[in-house]
């Protein structure tokens, strides 16, 4: 069948795709005049930069809002259309029209691979803000909230069930697949994360992945408070009488690890040092507190064989 052969085509583009990791390519611009991208209803509140939110659009006859989905037109050809879900619209300086989107990952695309199913796709943290003449077309995305606990599995299996013979007939009658998310899908924690739908597709100019990584920026910044009692560092807040621990080779008069361990096979192998932290010590050359000027006095707690001979 032609949508079957289409489908198969879709996979093995993925699938050479997965060999490298997946980044964002800048979207192409269509030749769309203004007169195929309109705003559909009265504009709403503005951006923390004076910018005008729509909930809704109809480009090139399709509608687009806030909380859809749609695929985006990028400048390599040979790629698969990236999907990206619509955290809010608005219309910038210049009078152009924009999305705030964030990039939704095919299974293949996530560790899963080939184990994944076709129809699923996986919310990221990955922004892009595109024009909205680089929507290619919308899809149709269900997000869903799958209850966990064992008195949920039979409902569970029966919905995947109905589920999965709803997509078989669509699949024969030639009809558009339909895609649904049920996960946020975190590499760097290694993890599949539950959907926070209250924060999705507000509509109201803030987008909730950037939100975070803005304060997690904040929180890698170093900062030592004015009683010189407290700093934070990566993320970390530390405090005079904390137990914490440095590096070996802190303590090594070469300033090498030395091995003190009687296990050849650990030979090479040194365990952190157990320090109190006393005080912190502000370098008085430096108007600004950073990690090269500031030090620490520590009070060093010994192992059993550290001091064994």
């Amino acid at each position: 069948m032609e949508e079957d052969s289409e489908v198969e085509k879709e996979k093995t583009l993925l699938l050479e795709k997965i060999k490298k990791p997946y980044s964002v390519v800048k979207p192409t611009k269509f030749c769309s005049s203004n007169k195929e991208i309109t705003w559909d209803g009265l504009p709403g509140d503005k951006t923390c930069a004076g910018e005008t939110l729509y909930k809704r659009a109809i480009v090139r006859g399709d509608a687009v809002a806030v909380g859809s989905s749609v695929l985006v037109e990028m400048d390599d050809s040979d790629d698969v259309s990236p999907i990206y879900f619509v955290e809010y619209m608005f219309e910038n300086s210049d009078g152009r029209k924009m999305v705030h989107g964030r990039l939704m990952l095919r299974g293949l695309q996530t560790v899963l691979g080939t184990s994944a199913n076709e129809r699923e796709v996986f919310l990221t943290n990955d922004c892009l803000v595109f024009d909205l003449g680089d929507v290619k077309q919308t899809v149709v995305m269900d997000i869903r909230l799958t209850p966990w606990g064992y008195q949920h599995r039979k409902t569970n299996a029966n919905n995947d069930k109905i589920d999965r013979a709803r997509a078989e007939e669509r699949r024969r009658r030639r009809l558009p697949l339909e895609y649904y998310c049920r996960s946020l899908y975190w590499p760097e924690r290694g993890a599949f994360f539950c959907l926070s739908t209250n924060t999705m597709g507000l509509g109201s100019g803030v987008c909730q992945s950037c939100k975070m990584k803005e304060t997690q920026k904040e929180k890698e910044i170093f900062k030592v408070n004015k009683s010189k009692t407290t700093f934070s560092l990566k993320g970390a807040e530390y405090s005079v009488k904390d137990f914490v621990y440095l590096r070996p080779h802190y303590f090594a008069a070469d300033g090498k690890a030395m091995d003190t361990s009687k296990s050849r096979k650990n030979a090479r192998l040194k365990p952190f040092v157990v320090c109190h932290l006393l005080e912190i010590e502000l370098s008085k050359s430096y108007k600004l507190a950073d990690p090269e000027s500031t030090k620490v006095k520590v009070r060093r707690f010994f192992r059993p064989y550290d001091i064994s001979p």
